[in-house]
């Protein structure tokens, strides 16, 4: 396995004095494919709820996420025989903000320092472009996260550290072959951003990692799938400034298991469920979601039903947000 880089280990060995719990700080991490990161097209009556709600008195303003414009780049077979889905900086035209920490909104507007941090579709998500959702982009499940575990906890300060790779395989993360999203997070998004928590005077506490992904890899058989999967599993439990952090993993929904869209399987993959249930029974802090319950929309290019709607990324955001404030106030994440 690729040793981690010298600023990974110092991070997670300084020695720190014992602290008081509010001067903690709650971390969340979102890492995976598109429906990780957000491809949700916006609703107007989503938008509008969250909207209200981030621009009200109701918001202590205590919700960061960390920003770095990047887009990803095809290849046409990595290092593991993969057609590989890779981030990279955004090229200097592209830049739309510099690297660091903006309020976490209902959708991207860097200009204005609050982000929602999609980008899978091109640099900042058409924050800055000319698509169709100029100025707004996709949509992940983080704002609505961060309004109930603000709403729960107003007087914790609470960062996310998110990156999603559309059609990522697995092993550009967990691969030690061809583990580039990875590496590109550790040193990109991971690092700075707990030295800059740390710098700050707070501990962070890693409370929830939410994993999302394996339709790249709907061919896999369970195995491949598994062992990939415990390496990523080991890399959240030791490489990182929390000890056996709460992962959180959404599970593939299968053919028919939608109650309203049943064809949403076209990248189903059997074999990734089971090597998902198998890898959580192995571990007492990764637990299984059940995606299933979430709405899809319909997308034509695609032709059919593949990723989450908005509203269905707000349904993540509902189950996550009380195992994530468990883990919180029971120490768990610690």
């Amino acid at each position: 396995m690729r040793l981690l880089t010298i600023a990974t280990i110092i991070l997670c060995l300084l020695p720190t004095a014992p602290i008081r719990a509010a001067e903690k700080a709650l971390v969340f991490i979102t890492l995976g494919q598109s429906n990780a990161d957000g491809s949700a097209f916006p609703d107007p009556q989503e938008d509008a709820r969250l909207q209200a709600w981030f621009e009200s008195k109701e918001n202590p303003h205590n919700a960061r996420m960390w920003y770095r414009a990047c887009y990803v780049e095809n290849e046409t077979t990595n290092a593991v025989g993969d057609e590989a889905r890779i981030v990279r900086d955004a090229p200097a035209d592209k830049l739309d903000a510099q690297p660091g920490w903006m309020e976490l909104w209902y959708m991207n507007d860097h200009t204005h320092q609050h982000t929602a941090m999609n980008m899978i579709h091109s640099c900042g998500t058409w924050s800055t472009g000319r698509g169709k959702w100029t100025a707004q982009g996709r949509r992940g499940m983080e704002p609505q996260l961060g309004i109930l575990l603000q709403e729960a906890l107003p007087q914790v300060p609470i960062f996310f550290l998110k990156l999603g790779a559309s059609g990522s395989h697995i092993s550009a993360w967990a691969n030690p072959e061809d583990d580039r999203n990875w590496h590109y997070f550790i040193s990109n998004i991971y690092e700075p951003a707990i030295a800059d928590i740390q710098a700050k005077g707070l501990q962070p506490v890693i409370a929830g990692i939410w994993w999302m992904q394996g339709c790249a890899d709907a061919s896999r058989d369970s195995a491949y799938y598994a062992e990939a999967l415990t390496l990523l599993i080991e890399r959240f439990n030791n490489d990182l400034c929390t000890k056996n952090p709460p992962v959180f993993i959404g599970h593939i929904v299968k053919p028919g298991e939608n109650p309203s869209h049943p064809d949403a399987s076209r990248h189903f993959g059997q074999g990734v469920r089971d090597a998902q249930d198998s890898v959580a029974e192995h571990y007492p802090n990764v637990n299984i979601i059940d995606t299933s319950v979430c709405s899809f929309q319909y997308e034509k290019g695609f032709g059919g039903h593949l990723h989450i709607d908005h509203r269905g990324q707000n349904t993540i955001a509902r189950l996550l947000a009380p195992l994530v404030i468990k883990a919180w106030e029971t120490g768990s994440g610690n």
